[in-house]
C-alpha cells in the first residue's frame, strides 16, 4: 500500500485536492475531520479540553470553534501555549486514529491511503509517508478564499498562516507540488497527473 500525505497552508485547496483524489477512487481521511469527531465523541478529549479552557469551549456536539479559535489564534503569548495545548490534547489521539484506519486499509488491500494534513511537517511526520504533495497559492489568494468561506477578518487569517510552516519551505520538502492559482481545471489536471504518478509508481514497486 502507498501512504500519501496532503499538506499546505490554510486556504491553498488541500482539500479540494482531496476530494479530486476521492472522486479518482483514493482513499483519503482528513485529520480536520477526524480532530473533529474526536472533539465531539471522545470523552478523555473533551474532558481535558474542559478542564484546559474551561467547560464554555464545549457544546454537545463538539465545541464551541469560534471560541476556542480565540483562545489559540490570538496574537499573544499565551495564545501560541494555549495553540501547543490544544494541539497536545488533539493530535495524539488523530495520530491513533488514523493508524488503525491505515491498518484497516491495508488489510483490506487498499493500494493507495492519503492523509491530508495542515501540519504534517510542523509535527515531524513526514517520514511516515511514502510520498508527500504540498498545495500551494498565493498568500493573498489564500487570505481571500478564507475570508470569504469563513467570515474571518484579513487579520485574523493572517495570524492563523503565520501560526505555520512558510510554503516556501513546504514547498522545498514536497514529494509533488501543486500550484492551486489558476483555473479549477487546471487544478484537476495538476492533481490528475501526480496521481498517475504515484499510482505507476506504486505498481512498479509492487511488481
Amino acid at each position: 500500500m502507498t501512504l500519501v500525505g496532503i499538506t499546505g497552508g490554510i486556504g491553498t485547496g488541500k482539500s479540494h485536492v482531496s476530494m479530486l483524489l476521492q472522486q479518482r477512487g483514493w482513499v483519503v481521511y482528513s485529520s480536520d475531520t477526524t480532530a473533529k469527531v474526536i472533539m465531539a465523541t471522545d470523552d478523555e478529549v473533551r474532558s481535558e479540553l474542559g478542564t484546559t479552557f474551561g467547560d464554555q469551549v464545549l457544546t454537545p456536539n463538539g465545541v464551541n470553534a469560534p471560541l476556542l479559535a480565540s483562545l489559540v489564534f490570538g496574537p499573544l503569548p499565551e495564545n501560541d501555549a494555549n495553540l501547543d495545548k490544544l494541539n497536545a490534547i488533539v493530535h495524539p489521539r488523530v495520530l491513533e486514529t488514523h493508524m488503525k484506519a491505515i491498518e484497516a486499509e491495508a488489510e483490506k488491500g487498499t493500494r493507495v491511503v492519503a492523509i491530508e494534513s495542515a501540519l504534517i511537517y510542523e509535527i515531524d511526520l513526514e517520514d511516515g509517508f511514502d510520498h508527500i504533495i504540498v498545495v500551494d497559492a498565493p498568500s493573498q489568494t489564500c487570505i481571500d478564499r478564507v475570508t470569504a468561506r469563513s467570515g474571518l477578518s484579513a487579520e485574523e487569517v493572517r495570524r492563523r498562516i503565520d501560526k505555520q510552516m512558510p510554503m516556501e519551505q513546504k514547498r522545498g520538502l514536497a514529494d509533488f507540488v501543486i500550484d492551486n492559482s489558476g483555473a479549477p481545471e487546471d487544478l484537476a489536471q495538476a492533481t490528475s497527473t501526480i496521481a498517475m504518478i504515484i499510482e505507476a509508481m506504486g505498481a512498479a514497486s509492487s511488481e
